[in-house]
């Protein structure tokens, strides 16, 4: 072959290349959120390319809005998303975050999710960075292993890596303001404003579809108490460890939500008035058996639990729904205080 024919051969090759990567970009730039970023360019990197394994790495000190979420809700992404810990990619911070090519079996092994192990014999690293600072990679790997080696030109690979990095960045910005304008700043559930939005569709829905639904009003008892006695500090503890506990005690299509000061909402989802009861009990057991521990001290917590739910012969109304919920709440509350003083008498 003569120099002009291979000179012509590596300018067609390179402009197939420039062609695919400005599909791919038009493609990402529509994008509303991270994870559907991530999903359009994996799968259009690896079949325009004919890649036959990639995948999404980031850090787990990742800047993305609510990922834990996101990661139950996509199939795609409990699938493809590899959480690694910042030192596992401590190379490409040394080389300017450039794209890293390897085949070398050690550094394989360090970057390469265990379903893949002994299948990828070579890897290009292509990294993703937010305001300067990487925060993943997407990586393409092969079972070839001369396909990526460390002396491979990775110019392509660069401007991947800046185009889905600019991509990224604009859409986290939105995610984030997304995140603020839903959720309670302190314990990260989503807000009273979220919870009307939620409760409107879910009414309707019970109405069209003859289904179910409980809301349980949560209070926390004597939290004015806390705060008086061991400082605000210890009562946003108390807060934010409530939020979890309820998020790890509802179930994948329950809904936790706060209220106001040191009230919650949880709907539950296909469960009736008396379904939820046994909701309930869980709940306020818990919190008995599990004080917040903070500083050396155990901070006792007891929250009380109302219970509503639509009517079937009547429309309800979201105010009406809680209003009879916080109503339960208070006069289990009141009960409760009641039985523990003739306990004591």
């Amino acid at each position: 072959m003569s120099d002009i024919q291979h000179l012509i051969d590596t300018l067609k090759a390179n402009e197939d290349i420039s062609r695919k990567l400005f599909e791919i970009e038009v493609s990402i730039l529509s994008s509303e959120h991270s994870y559907d970023l991530f999903e359009k360019l994996i799968k259009l990197v690896k079949s325009r390319f004919d890649i036959p394994f990639a995948w999404l790495t980031l850090l787990n000190t990742n800047p993305i809005p609510d990922l834990g979420e996101k990661f139950q809700d996509s199939y795609w992404l409990k699938h493809h998303l590899h959480l690694i810990d910042p030192q596992r990619l401590s190379k490409l911070n040394k080389s300017a975050n450039k794209p890293l090519l390897c085949n070398n079996m050690d550094e394989l092994s360090q970057l390469t999710p265990s379903q893949y192990f002994g299948e990828v014999h070579s890897l290009a690293v292509i990294p993703l960075t937010v305001d300067q600072q990487l925060v993943g990679a997407i990586m393409l790997g092969d079972s070839d292993s001369g396909r990526y080696y460390p002396e491979l030109g990775t110019l392509h690979l660069e401007q991947l890596s800046v185009k889905a990095s600019l991509c990224l960045s604009n859409i986290i910005t939105r995610e984030r303001l997304e995140y603020l304008a839903t959720r309670d700043p302190l314990t990260g559930l989503q807000n009273r404003r979220e919870m009307e939005t939620h409760l409107t569709q879910e009414l309707e829905r019970c109405e069209r579809y003859n289904a179910s639904i409980s809301v349980l009003f949560i209070d926390c008892d004597r939290f004015k108490q806390i705060n008086d006695q061991y400082g605000h500090d210890y009562g946003d503890a108390v807060l934010v460890h409530v939020a979890k506990g309820l998020n790890h005690l509802v179930r994948a299509n329950d809904r936790v939500f706060r209220f106001a000061g040191d009230e919650f909402v949880v709907c539950v989802a296909g469960q009736n008035r008396y379904d939820a009861r046994f909701i309930r009990e869980r709940i306020e057991k818990y919190f008995e058996n599990n004080p917040l521990l903070m500083n050396r001290k155990l901070v006792p917590i007891r929250v009380s639990c109302g219970i509503s739910s639509p009517s079937s012969d009547q429309t309800t109304s979201i105010k009406q729904l809680i209003k009879e919920a916080d109503d339960d709440m208070l006069n289990r509350k009141l009960t409760r205080r009641s039985n523990n003083q003739q306990a004591i008498i």
